[in-house]
């Protein structure tokens, strides 16, 4: 699927879920042999598919409230598929932002892998930019008694990073938990709700759609490799994001 018009697709899902909500109550046109969760499942598969019409059939039949969801779902992972990338320490972040490294998995024995010190360097250059900017590691999975953020903030005390600066994130499991656990943990200690995003350049379109789900407002996203993917993706990787998506927004 490529990514250049879809925002205009979006935007006239939009304006269609809108203009029906004005001239209904309840259920726009649905149909009585399918259920609003088959539709769902057709709105997005439709949708990830680039069928924009096939889509629109879908959210067209729904329950207003649940077509205004779909369509929320559809405009954040828009967002999180065209949403500027970076390997290098982003400047002018708003004050007040939180900096979240994202975990990896850990060796058995509990130690880091390559993959997660990538992470954590390139976290911890963003966190030498703005050393006021709190610092969320995020990551369950234990592997010898010890979680990945636990891993992670001991790694970051071993380069000088104060401790009082690091926020704990010990129960995902996955990238969902990262984004619904961190927003949480954001929420419980008075942080507004934006970050910057550091995790592999693999993984961050999958990454920033769950955290947008998730209300996350980012400010940047930072790969800890050059190995951003500068083209559109392939229909299954955008169908993998909207997979994922969709578990955090929970539709």
């Amino acid at each position: 699927m490529r990514v250049s018009g879809f925002f205009r697709s979006i935007a006239s899902l939009t304006a269609a879920v809108a203009v029906a909500a004005t001239l209904a109550t309840g259920t726009a046109g649905a149909a009585p042999s399918t259920s609003t969760a088959s539709l769902t499942d057709q709105a997005i598969d439709r949708q990830a598919a680039g069928d924009t019409a096939g889509a629109q059939a879908a959210i067209n039949q729904m329950p207003i409230d649940q077509a205004q969801k779909v369509v929320a779902l559809m405009t954040n992972v828009n967002k999180a598929l065209t949403f500027p990338l970076t390997d290098q320490v982003p400047g002018g972040v708003a004050p007040g932002t939180a900096i979240v490294i994202l975990g990896y998995g850990l060796e058995d024995n509990g130690a880091l892998r390559p993959i997660l010190v990538e992470r954590l360097t390139k976290g911890l250059a963003v966190a030498q930019a703005y050393p006021a900017f709190p610092i969320v590691v995020t990551g369950g999975a234990p592997k010898a008694g010890k979680t990945e953020a636990a891993a992670m903030k001991e790694w970051l005390l071993a380069q000088g990073v104060s401790g009082t600066r690091i926020y704990t994130e010990e129960r995902a499991g996955s990238t969902q938990g990262n984004a619904i656990n961190t927003a949480a943990l954001m929420r419980q200690n008075g942080f507004g709700n934006g970050a910057v995003l550091v995790t592999s350049a693999d993984h961050t379109r999958r990454s920033v759609a769950d955290f947008l789900v998730a209300g996350i407002t980012l400010q940047a996203v930072v790969a800890s490799d050059a190995k951003i993917q500068s083209g559109p993706m392939s229909a299954s990787g955008v169908a993998g994001v909207y997979r994922d998506a969709r578990g955090v927004a929970k539709i």
